[in-house]
């Protein structure tokens, strides 16, 4: 695969300096990995326990994080490096992904520029300091693209392969793959530059389903909740016409692609040269998509993130002619890349005036996880359990090897989380267990020993903690109530 996507040999020098760029920032990313001082965040904790059962299906996204995560802390240990440590790697590669295909599309010159571009966006310095499933879905979408044109210019069963497997693999990233699947299928229809034979297109549809199946059959044996939670997700707020959401998820993209970039993206739309037309139905159709789901339902600003691989494109070619905006931009996106990572270092203690951690997110939840297995081992209970996912994930990551188990409290109605799903509560009647919950008062029936406390700086700061020792029976009585 490298053989296949790799720049030429003699490459101008102003490649050759860009990926030395991309490589020097890799490094950079990884050397302050290995010195933040951040815990991990929830979903980074969930990703982490689904590598654990290596399934081929969790309950809110596809499995391939939980395996990356496996093979890196197999790797660097179970520390929160071991599961970062393939973010800033992944992104490192897109970078180079992503100026392939400019090169592609456009000149050395755009190129360099466009790889500069996407490794220094806010949304690529945020995602190589922690593990999510945006990061490895964008290399997979520039892997595709990049494929999708080679293919192109000339039938290859090989690449047609490669083509699957980019595919498939986005698709056990995240299921935005879909997204962008439906952009590289609108730019085959606008520009013969991205049209693939039939022949090919079937061997990568065949590879991709193939990859994919065992994931769909994981979704349609347990009752289909990974849709039911994403249908959950996107309605939150209900349908109808929010006009605001759609204007302020535009608006985050500002901080998604930087604030120079996506004007710059934005300006590039206007009249884009034949060879960018691909490019461009690429990055509208996945951004409009979202926008859809901000105008009549719901959207966070990452949802549409994949719009970012083509669209770092669109902003070089802009910016390529307007040689002071590309130096500030490029600077304002080197200075986030440099200063992010050290506040997560040397920061965890600032705070904007009398408010919250800046970082209260990514704090905090250590010392409570610490606290109720103390709590639990002063009692002589091996089970924990809790209602809240943020609660429940990082008892699960900070109590690996303790001999500890954590569950989910009874409850009835669908699964709220991935612990309803696979680890609910099942210890025998009268078996000690301990329940911790936050801002809230344990149920009546629980009259064993117990412990409250006001949380200290992090991510409850100021809230009321308790940890009370009971039974299952009561669990289950309280949830009947």
């Amino acid at each position: 695969m490298l053989k296949s996507t790799s720049l030429p040999k003699a490459a101008p020098d102003c490649l050759q300096a860009a990926l030395l760029a991309i490589a020097a920032l890799t490094l950079w990313r990884l050397g302050m990995l290995a010195a933040m001082r951040t815990e991990l965040w929830t979903d980074e904790s969930q990703y982490w326990l689904w590598g654990q059962s290596l399934s081929f299906g969790a309950y809110s996204k596809p499995p391939l994080i939980g395996w990356l995560i496996r093979s890196t802390t197999e790797v660097a240990g179970d520390t929160p490096f071991g599961v970062r440590l393939a973010a800033p790697v992944l992104h490192g590669v897109t970078a180079m992904l992503v100026m392939a295909l400019a090169a592609r599309l456009t000149n050395a010159r755009v190129a360099a520029l466009a790889g500069l571009t996407y490794a220094t966006m806010p949304a690529a310095t945020l995602g190589a300091m922690m593990m999510t499933t945006d990061t490895p879905l964008l290399c997979a979408i520039a892997a595709a693209l990049l494929m999708q044109h080679r293919l192109a210019a000339r039938a290859s069963t090989g690449d047609a392969v490669l083509l699957g497997l980019a595919l498939g693999l986005g698709f056990l990233s995240k299921h935005a793959m879909l997204f962008a699947m439906a952009g590289m299928a609108m730019a085959a229809l606008v520009s013969p530059a991205w049209r693939i034979t039939r022949r090919d297109a079937t061997i990568a549809g065949a590879v991709a389903l193939l990859l994919a199946l065992p994931n769909l059959l994981w979704i349609a044996s347990h009752g289909f909740v990974t849709l039911h939670h994403l249908a959950e997700d996107g309605a939150a707020q209900g349908f109808g016409l929010h006009l605001s959401g759609a204007v302020r998820f535009l608006a985050e993209q500002l901080a998604v692609m930087g604030p120079l970039a996506f004007p710059a993206f934005l300006l590039g739309l206007h009249a884009p040269r034949p060879p960018l037309r691909g490019a461009v139905t690429v990055a509208l159709v996945i951004l409009g998509i979202v926008t859809l789901q901000a105008l009549t339902s719901r959207a966070l600003a990452n949802w549409g993130v994949g719009f970012t691989v083509t669209g770092s494109i669109i902003a070089a070619h802009w910016l390529a002619r307007h040689r002071a905006l590309a130096f500030a931009s490029l600077a304002l996106g080197a200075a986030v890349a440099i200063a992010l990572p050290l506040i997560a270092t040397f920061g965890t203690g600032w705070r904007i005036g009398d408010g919250p951690l800046i970082l209260s997110r990514y704090l905090g939840r250590a010392e409570v996880s610490r606290r109720a297995m103390d709590f639990a081992t002063r009692n002589g209970a091996a089970v924990i359990v809790a209602s809240d996912r943020g609660l429940l994930a990082d008892l699960s990551w900070q109590s690996h090897g303790s001999g500890l188990e954590i569950a989910a409290t009874p409850h009835d109605g669908p699964p709220r989380h991935h612990w309803d799903l696979a680890l609910p509560l099942t210890a025998a009647p009268g078996t000690p267990v301990v329940l911790l919950m936050q801002g809230a008062e344990p149920p009546a029936c629980a009259t064993g020993p117990s412990d409250h406390w006001i949380a200290g700086p992090g991510f409850a700061e100021g809230r009321q903690m308790s940890l009370v020792l009971t039974t299952p029976e009561c669990l289950t009585e309280a949830k009947d109530d």
